[in-house]
C-alpha cells in the first residue's frame, strides 16, 4: 500500500452536505431559552395572578375588620328598621367618610341592607362612606353622595340582589365579582350579626375591576419584561461562553484540519502527515482532541513509513517471485511454457468443462529428424533447430499459448479467436513447415519440419481435456507416418 492510498482514506470530502454546529447550538440554545420564558411566564402569571388577588383580598378584610370596631350593631340594625340616624350613626358616618378620605384605593366602602324577596328595589343603603370632595358637590352630582334608606332598582341586577342574599343568610365573608351601575368591582362582603341573632345587612368593600386588572397587568408585563430581559442576556452570555469555548476552537480545528489535509494530500514525503495543532486559550475536550489527531498524525507518519520500507520489500520479492514462475514455468531452450505450465493450464480447462462454459481446441506438434541433426552438426544446432520451429508456431499461433511437453513436442491451446479461425491457422502452419522443409538453398537446421494434428472438444462427448488431448495426438501421429513415408 503506498503512501497516496493511506491518505486516499482520510481525504475530507468537501462537497458533503453538514449542518453546523455553530447553527445548530445557536438554533437549540435561543428554541430552548425562549421555551424556558413561555413556561416561566406562564407559570409566573398563574401565580402572580392568585397571589396578586390573595393580597387584595387579606387588604379588604383588614378593611373589613377594622371599620367593624366602629359598628354597634345593635344601634346599626334599629337604623336600618327604621331608617332614622342615630348619634352612634352620625359617629359611624364619619369615620366611613374619613376612611375613604384617606384611604384611595378601595372604590367603594358601605354597608346595605338586602330587602325581602319581590321587593323591586332589592337593596337600601344603611350607610355609605362619602368623600369630602362628593359631598361639596352633592348639590351638582347628588347620585354620588348615599344616605341611609337610599335605594334604586337600577343599581343592580337581580342576580347580583340574590348573591347579596345569599351572603347576608350565611355567616363567612364572600369575595366575588360584582356588577353595578357604578361599573365591575371586586366586593368583599361579610353579615352583619345584632345580639339577637338577627342578619340585619352586610358590610362591604369596593375595589375597582378595572383599576385592579390594570394593576394586575402591569405587574405581570414588568415581571414577563424583566424575565425576557434576563432570558435574552443570558442568550448572549451563553451563545458569548459557546463562541469562545466551544464553536470558537471547533472551527479554528476544523480549519486547521482541512488546511493539513490539502497541504499534506498527494506528498510522498511521510514527515508531511505530521499535524500540528492550533494554539487554542482553552483546556477543555476540544484542546484534547487537537492533540490526539496530532498524535494521530505522528502514528500514521509511522506507518507511512512502515508501508514504504514494506512495499520496498514487496517489489523485490514480486521481482524475485516472478524470476522463479519463469524457471518453474518457461522452457530455459525456447523460451515457450512448459510441461508444469501445461498442467496448469489443464486445470483451468478442467474447470471450464465442469462449468460448461469450455470452447478450446489442442493441437499437437511433433519436430521431424531432430535426432539426424543432433547426430550430424550437433547438439548446438539441433538446438538451434528446435527453437526455430517452435519460433514458426509461435508467429503462426500469436494469440494461443505454446507448451513444451516434450524433447521435439509441442501442444498449443487454442482459444478465442485462434480458436474460431483453427481451421486455417492449422493449415498455414502445415504449409510454411512444408514449405521450410523443401527449401534445399537452406541449411539442414534451418530447414523445419513437424507433424501436426489437432482436435476440439466436444461438450456432451468428451469427459475432460485428455481424450482431446488423445485426439490430436492420434492425428499427429498418423500424419507423422504419413510424413516419414514420403521421405523414404
Amino acid at each position: 500500500m503506498t503512501l497516496m492510498f493511506c491518505w486516499n482514506k482520510l481525504k475530507v470530502m468537501d462537497n458533503e452536505k453538514f449542518h453546523p454546529i455553530k447553527k445548530n447550538i445557536t438554533v437549540t440554545l435561543i428554541v430552548s431559552i425562549i421555551i424556558l420564558i413561555l413556561v416561566t411566564s406562564f407559570v409566573t402569571y398563574r401565580i402572580y395572578t392568585k397571589s396578586f388577588y390573595e393580597r387584595y383580598r387579606t387588604q379588604m378584610e383588614s378593611i373589613v375588620n377594622y371599620m367593624q370596631r366602629y359598628i354597634d350593631d345593635d344601634d346599626m340594625s334599629r337604623c336600618a328598621d327604621t331608617y332614622v340616624e342615630s348619634e352612634k350613626y352620625k359617629e359611624t358616618q364619619a369615620i366611613f367618610d374619613d376612611f375613604i378620605d384617606h384611604y384611595s384605593d378601595i372604590h367603594y366602602l358601605y354597608m346595605v341592607k338586602v330587602l325581602e324577596p319581590g321587593d323591586p328595589v332589592g337593596l337600601r343603603s344603611i350607610m355609605a362612606a362619602n368623600s369630602t370632595y362628593d359631598k361639596e358637590n352633592e348639590a351638582v352630582s347628588p347620585e354620588n353622595v348615599l344616605h341611609l334608606g337610599d335605594g334604586d332598582e337600577s343599581w343592580y341586577n337581580d342576580a347580583t340582589v340574590e348573591k347579596f342574599r345569599e351572603i347576608l343568610n350565611g355567616d363567612k365573608d364572600v369575595f366575588f365579582l360584582q356588577p353595578s351601575a357604578w361599573g365591575v368591582d371586586y366586593c368583599l362582603s361579610r353579615p352583619l350579626i345584632d345580639s339577637s341573632g338577627k342578619h340585619y345587612g352586610l358590610l362591604c368593600v369596593d375595589v375597582s375591576g378595572e383599576e385592579l386588572k390594570n394593576k394586575l397587568y402591569r405587574s405581570i408585563f414588568i415581571n414577563l419584561a424583566v424575565i425576557i430581559c434576563l432570558g435574552a442576556a443570558l442568550i448572549l452570555v451563553l451563545l458569548w461562553w459557546m463562541r469562545v469555548h466551544v464553536t470558537g476552537p471547533l472551527k479554528k480545528l476544523e480549519d486547521s484540519v482541512k488546511e493539513y489535509a490539502q497541504s499534506a494530500l498527494g506528498k510522498s514525503n511521510p514527515d508531511a502527515l505530521l499535524y500540528t495543532p492550533p494554539e487554542l486559550k482553552i483546556n477543555n475536550e476540544i484542546k484534547s482532541l487537537g492533540k490526539t489527531i496530532a498524535a494521530m498524525s505522528l502514528n500514521l507518519r509511522d506507518y507511512a513509513r512502515n508501508m514504504d520500507v514494506a512495499n520496498k520489500k514487496v517489489e523485490g520479492l514480486e521481482g524475485y517471485v516472478n524470476k522463479i514462475n519463469d524457471v518453474a514455468y518457461y522452457d530455459p531452450l525456447t523460451k515457450v511454457k512448459n510441461m508444469a505450465a501445461y498442467e496448469k493450464k489443464r486445470e483451468e480447462l478442467e474447470e471450464d468443462i465442469f462449468n460448461l462454459n469450455a470452447r478450446f481446441a489442442i493441437v499437437m506438434a511433433d519436430v521431424n529428424n531432430l535426432k539426424k541433426i543432433n547426430d550430424e552438426f550437433g547438439h548446438d544446432k539441433g538446438n538451434e533447430y528446435l527453437v526455430g520451429a517452435c519460433r514458426l508456431l509461435s508467429d503462426i499461433f500469436k494469440r494461443s499459448p505454446i507448451f513444451r511437453v516434450g524433447g521435439d513436442e509441442f501442444v498449443i491451446v487454442l482459444e478465442g479467436r485462434d480458436y474460431a479461425n483453427r481451421e486455417e491457422l492449422k493449415n498455414r502452419a502445415v504449409e510454411e513447415l512444408e514449405k521450410t522443409a523443401s527449401d534445399m538453398e537452406e541449411k539442414p537446421w534451418k530447414r523445419y519440419s513437424a507433424a501436426i494434428g489437432m482436435s476440439i472438444y466436444v461438450q456432451g462427448e468428451d469427459m475432460g481435456v485428455e481424450e482431446v488431448f488423445k485426439r490430436a495426438d492420434e492425428e499427429m501421429y498418423s500424419n507423422k507416418v504419413k510424413m516419414k513415408a514420403r521421405r523414404t
